[in-house]
């Protein structure tokens, strides 16, 4: 199944988000990364803006247990989602399913962030630069993958758009 996940983090989102990443592809494989994007916070009072982006990855686990790893990914980051109130609080990272299909299109249809609707339609925007292990990630579409042959070295593909980028792997085999 294709998992269509969106990412956020307002505290230190520029050294948490691209660690999210890396476990992300250690974890599942190859992930297809829009550009990221600076938003205000929504729903939460708090002068931290985020940095968000779109994730698409492939997993033959089924949602809720892909669901339990991102929350361990969320905890292992910092997040304390034993707090009634970490919905409304800045987040180190905040990892969600936004969609599932059985091939790497989505429709959208559920999202309603405009800046994940409009990353998810490849319609341009000023994506923020996120040095990462000596690699930059978030100014265009990328494929993030783990390299283990290597020392387990990142790898980073850049691309024009983002669904491109979720139906091939970002090494062969």
């Amino acid at each position: 199944m294709w998992y269509l996940c969106g990412l956020g983090s307002n505290i230190d989102p520029e050294r948490n988000l691209p660690r999210a990443l890396a476990r992300l592809a250690r974890r599942f494989g190859p992930v297809s990364l829009s550009p990221v994007v600076r938003t205000a916070p929504q729903g939460m009072d708090s002068e931290n803006s985020f940095l968000n982006a779109l994730a698409v990855f492939h997993s033959d686990l089924q949602p809720d247990q892909v669901k339990q790893h991102l929350n361990e990914l969320e905890e292992a980051l910092g997040r304390d989602r034993s707090d009634p109130f970490s919905g409304v609080r800045d987040r180190p990272i905040d990892v969600d399913i936004l969609e599932t299909s059985g091939n790497p299109a989505f429709t959208g249809n559920a999202i309603t962030e405009t800046y994940y609707r409009q990353l998810l339609a490849g319609e341009p925007v000023s994506g923020e630069r996120l040095p990462y292990r000596g690699r930059v990630l978030g100014e265009a579409p990328a494929t993030i993958d783990w390299n283990q042959g290597a020392g387990h070295e990142l790898v980073v593909q850049q691309g024009d758009n983002l669904l491109d980028h979720a139906i091939k792997a970002a090494l062969p085999g």
